[in-house]
């Protein structure tokens, strides 16, 4: 096991610190490069401040990287990037690169390290930077078992995420064993994806492209859920298609379906009641198959797409 430490600026630490409705959040990179200390996906992760405060003030659990401009960062995950306007980002963003001598773009790529089951410990319990923190670290740290300071980071993250923000339906799982209990109960977790985490491992499952039209624009694409979350659903890929708006809007409304073997389904009603969808009764006359993710698991699960037919589909 590993835990990483990453570095961040104490305001968004205390902006978040008070928004307890976050359970994911965006740790946003400037640059758009990778994070330095490659966490592996479930890991743990601890938030530390930079100099003069330089304490761990919170953590949560690593859910991926991914390479999106600001303002998409921001319509995915708003508050949760850390500020409560997008020109805040956008601001801040631009503080970072010119500090780089980057050049000049309206809306950068950055990078979006995104942490779900986040948690925040009150300021006067915050703890101290593990005691061989470099001064030349600028992103963060992996730490495992090999290094000197990894009882006291794996204490750190067990007394920090002791009271954690955490979704009481999921099924308990210890994430970080520890042979004591001097620092209370270890941190519950399941993995489950955050609702924007979800939509950025659809949209590059599907490199960004509607699974129905191919389009490629992505401004108006959408993860769209089979089984929607509501009932019985969960923010997992193979419960996703990445759909353009009026197809994510249509497929909802049971005008469109997909069926198991994936091959596109169009409601008789979309017709009959609108007049409309030449185009959508040409592709099902012609037995397409849906645009698919290359990686067979992050198909669409056949038990939801029979639901979606069986549940939501207008057949007649």
């Amino acid at each position: 096991m590993r835990i990483t430490l990453g570095v961040t600026d104490h305001a968004w630490a205390d902006f978040l610190r008070a928004r307890l409705d976050l359970d994911e959040v965006n740790f946003w990179v400037p640059s758009g490069r990778n994070f330095m200390g490659r966490a592996a996906l479930d890991e743990p992760f601890l938030f530390k401040t930079k100099s003069p405060r330089n304490t761990l003030v919170g953590g949560g659990f690593y859910a991926g990287f991914y390479e999106r401009r600001v303002s998409e960062a921001w319509t995915v995950f708003g508050e949760a990037n850390g500020v409560s306007e997008e020109a805040d980002l956008q601001a801040a963003i631009q503080v970072y690169r010119a500090r780089n001598q980057a050049p000049f773009s309206p809306d950068p790529t950055i990078g979006c390290l995104i942490l779900r089951n986040v948690f925040f410990v009150e300021p006067l319990d915050e703890l101290p930077q593990p005691l061989h923190w470099g001064r030349s670290i600028v992103q963060g740290k992996t730490y495992d078992s090999a290094d000197p300071d990894w009882d006291y980071v794996q204490h750190a993250f067990e007394s920090l995420a002791a009271t954690p923000r955490i979704d009481i339906s999921w099924e308990p799982k210890v994430a970080v064993e520890i042979a004591t209990e001097r620092y209370g109960p270890a941190a519950l977790t399941r993995h489950r994806l955050g609702q924007g985490s979800f939509r950025l491992r659809v949209e590059d499952a599907y490199q960004s492209r509607c699974a129905i039209s191919g389009s490629k624009v992505r401004p108006a694409l959408q993860a769209a859920h089979i089984r929607p979350y509501a009932q019985g659903g969960e923010h997992v890929v193979s419960n996703g298609l990445l759909l353009r708006s009026d197809m994510h809007t249509l497929f909802d409304k049971g005008y469109l379906g997909v069926t198991p073997d994936y091959t596109l389904r169009v409601s008789p009603r979309l017709r009959d009641e609108f007049g409309n969808g030449v185009e959508l009764y040409a592709k099902q006359d012609r037995g397409e198959v849906i645009h698919l993710p290359v990686q067979r698991d992050s198909l669409p699960a056949r038990e939801h797409l029979e639901w979606h037919m069986d549940e939501v589909f207008k057949s007649a």
